[in-house]
């Protein structure tokens, strides 16, 4: 889920989110009510953050169910399994907003769409570099994987570049999205 699937579905929901308004001039009718535009943008923001929330969950549900059916022997680890399920979750947030600033930005359903499958290929190549840490396309599957297996060489250090990476995309998001006239 976290390589490619993941990165791809945040970009299909942010887009989604937007195509609404970029159908028949919505845009224009959402800016035009006495709601501010921040709120617009952490109200989209929010909305795709649950649909990830609930795709994670029902993951969860069926690969513990698909376990329980095929019987496999043994304990499941379901702290483990939760625990990748909110990390996972977690460094998808700086991708949302990156996704999110896109697809406002855009006005058709495909260039967002292109961008998330585009950047989400090279991926698991980038993740063993350096730079793997603070690409966003790249995070979701960094927090997922096992620590065994995770390039990671310091978590703190991966968090905190997630969370620098957040904060620097949502100021960035907001900005941007508050200081434009028509979209």
């Amino acid at each position: 889920m976290g390589p490619f699937v993941l990165p791809i579905l945040v970009g299909v929901l942010t887009a989604l989110v937007c195509r609404n308004e970029h159908v028949g001039g919505g845009w224009k009718q959402l800016l035009a009510l006495p709601i501010k535009y921040s709120d617009i943008f952490l109200g989209k923001f929010l909305t795709v953050v649950k649909m990830v929330v609930i795709s994670m969950v029902i993951l969860l549900i069926l690969f513990i169910g698909f376990g329980y059916v095929k019987g496999i022997e043994g304990s499941l680890p379901l702290f483990t399994i939760f625990g990748f399920v909110l990390r996972g979750i977690f460094a998808c947030l700086p991708l949302i907003l990156l996704q999110l600033t896109i697809s406002i930005r855009a006005k058709t359903f495909g260039i967002p769409l292109a961008v998330s499958i585009v950047f989400t290929l090279p991926a698991i190549i980038i993740a063993s570099t350096p730079l793997g840490q603070i690409y966003p396309w790249t995070q979701p599957m960094l927090a997922m994987s096992p620590e065994d297996e995770s390039p990671i060489q310091s978590y703190w250090l991966f968090y905190s570049l997630v969370i620098g990476t957040f904060v620097v995309l949502l100021i960035y998001g907001l900005r941007n999205f508050v200081k434009r006239d028509t979209i």
